[in-house]
């Protein structure tokens, strides 16, 4: 017997979309780390100076980042969760694995573009204000900071004005990185990943041309933020325009009664002195304006009775009354960009402080966590010796790229839920998060099979040092076949993130590091050496998983039983 119409999309279906959603993120992550590669090797090219000052920069930019990513998954699963709101009440699943309003345009309830505008400007606000806070703080502390991180005397000009430069560049940015991840929340994957790759290629054009070419230097990087940002900003806007995200122009909301001022007596008692000073210009003066037309000619009498009567003089119906003509009528304004929403139409009241709360914090402090794991991971090889160390620095090289997929997959996988949830299909949670966890799996058993076997080719390309070639390859060697296990781990957390599990998901993270590199580290100091610490976090990533996955799927089934309308970070309204 057939499935009834609610039974909903399936796994395989549910699977298509995440891979489709999935694809272009994970590019513009790949083009964005490696575009990062691309300036720091530039840098390397100006001078060793350059490389030393944006490396003593690290810490900061690890803060700014963390601030960035929080404020970037907020907004997703805030225009996620509004882009499923569309489909609620329409009592239709798509087939495609969206559920109800996470498909296409077509057949979903409106938006008003209003409402899409009100929020990117929330969020932006909030961004621009959070990150606004820490470009203060790094401009008046950063003196402070040149001594704290023992800059050398003749750098310490140049260290300060290239992180206080970098950090304001960095607000500069909130608008493209709200935008991309709007268009991302709303399923436009593709367009926010043209975003990303227009600002990731002007990074590192401008920084070669300006830095290594002008010969401007380290500071070549905050003007390449600045104006890679300006240039993704104007596209951006393009694009949140055809997605019907920002009103088009020439209909933005109150633009007509702004227009309208131009009829007011000042306004054209100032326009009429202006044609009165440029009348008194000489004569034959480029700026003397042409004669003014000449007055239309008188109307005939028997025209008088088709002006206007006024309210006291004629009134409709009246028998004999002179004919009249109707008044103008109003403006319409747009559907989209409608401020009182019309029948069908969505409204959706986005708790952007509960997201940034609930969702931004937690992104942000598992961030920072990420870094002062690598800060320990270096202080406990430290005693090991600099080729052990620079070959894990290598090996963490390549770990960035490896992560990637995890990264791309759990935010398909989110923007997927959170659409459901908006849609009020929470439902169907479990069923994706089995769609999205085959798919990692998938990948992470290929992904840890490569890096097995490559693993000295990929070492002997990250230094020329065999010493160093030898340690990166320990590292991979040992670590890669665990690989499986840290792409699900990092997809299942960054997932309860993006769900509204943020204090779980950190303490899971803090626990995860915690036994990796507090018994690692004590097997390594012991006599151990780095092989006891990589055989530590190649175990615990196996633990890990089988810890990880029964919590995750027991916290999306609780969610999937909860009532919308109770969910934090959300609340749907949808029009009779």
């Amino acid at each position: 017997m057939a499935p009834p119409p609610s039974a909903g999309p399936t796994v395989g279906a549910l699977r298509r979309r995440v891979v489709r959603l999935a694809t272009p993120i994970c590019a513009a992550l790949v083009v964005g780390a490696l575009a990062q590669l691309v300036i720091a090797a530039l840098l390397g090219h100006m001078g060793d100076d350059a490389l030393y000052v944006r490396s003593l920069f690290i810490p900061v930019t690890f803060l700014v980042l963390a601030v960035q990513e929080g404020l970037d998954v907020s907004t997703q699963v805030g225009f996620a969760r509004l882009h499923g709101s569309r489909g609620r009440g329409e009592g239709a699943d798509a087939e495609d694995g969206g559920g109800a309003g996470a498909g296409e345009d077509g057949g979903a309830a409106v938006v008003p573009t209003s409402a899409t505008a009100a929020l990117l400007g929330r969020f932006v606000a909030a961004g621009a204000a959070v990150l606004g806070g820490v470009a203060l703080l790094v401009v008046l502390a950063a003196p402070a900071l040149a001594d704290v991180l023992s800059v050398p005397a003749p750098l310490v000009a140049e260290f300060v004005a290239f992180a206080r430069w970098t950090v304001v560049a960095s607000v500069l940015s909130v608008p493209t990185a709200v935008a991309a991840a709007a268009l991302r929340g709303w399923a436009r994957t593709g367009a926010s990943a043209t975003v990303a790759l227009l600002v990731a290629g002007l990074q590192v054009l401008v920084v070669w041309l300006v830095g290594l070419v002008g010969g401007f230097g380290v500071l070549a990087v905050p003007v390449a933020i600045t104006g890679s940002t300006l240039v993704g900003a104007a596209v951006a806007w393009a694009l949140l325009v055809r997605a019907r995200l920002l009103p088009r122009p020439g209909h933005v909301p109150g633009l007509r009664r702004v227009l309208a001022l131009r009829h007011h007596p000042a306004p054209q008692r100032v326009a009429a002195w202006w044609r009165r000073v440029l009348r008194a210009l000489p004569a034959g003066s480029w700026t003397t304006p042409a004669p003014p037309p000449p007055p239309p000619p008188p109307l005939p009498p028997s025209s008088a009775t088709t002006t206007a009567p006024t309210p006291a003089t004629a009134r409709p119906g009246r028998p004999g009354a002179a004919a009249s003509v109707p008044p103008a009528a109003p403006d319409i304004a747009e559907p989209s960009t409608s401020d009182a929403p019309s029948e069908g139409v969505v409204v959706e009241r986005v708790d952007v402080r509960g997201l940034l709360l609930g969702v931004g914090l937690p992104v942000g402090l598992s961030y920072l966590l990420l870094t002062v794991t690598n800060l320990v991971m270096v202080w406990v090889l430290g005693p090991s010796g600099t080729d052990v160390v620079a070959g894990f620095g290598g090996a963490a090289t390549v770990q960035t790229l490896v992560i990637v997929p995890a990264i791309g997959l759990a935010a398909a996988v989110s923007i997927v839920m959170n659409q459901q949830w908006g849609a009020g299909e929470l439902r169907l949670l479990p069923r994706t998060l089995r769609a999205g966890t085959v798919v990692v799996a998938g990948v992470y058993v290929v992904v840890g099979a490569l890096v097995l076997l490559t693993a000295p080719f990929v070492a002997g390309r990250l230094s020329a040092d065999p010493d160093v070639a030898t340690q990166a390859a320990l590292y991979l060697r040992v670590v890669g076949p665990s690989y499986a296990g840290v792409g699900l781990v990092l997809f299942l957390l960054t997932l309860l993130e993006q769900l509204g599990y943020g204090r779980v998901a950190v303490t899971l993270n803090v626990l995860y590091h915690a036994v990796s590199l507090g018994v690692g580290g004590v097997l390594a100091r012991a006599g151990g050496g780095p092989a006891a610490l990589y055989a530590t976090i190649a175990v615990t990533n196996v633990v890990g998983l089988v810890v990880m996955l029964p919590v995750a799927v027991r916290l999306v089934r609780r969610r999937a039983t909860a009532e919308p309308v109770e969910q934090a970070g959300s609340a749907v309204e949808v029009a009779s």
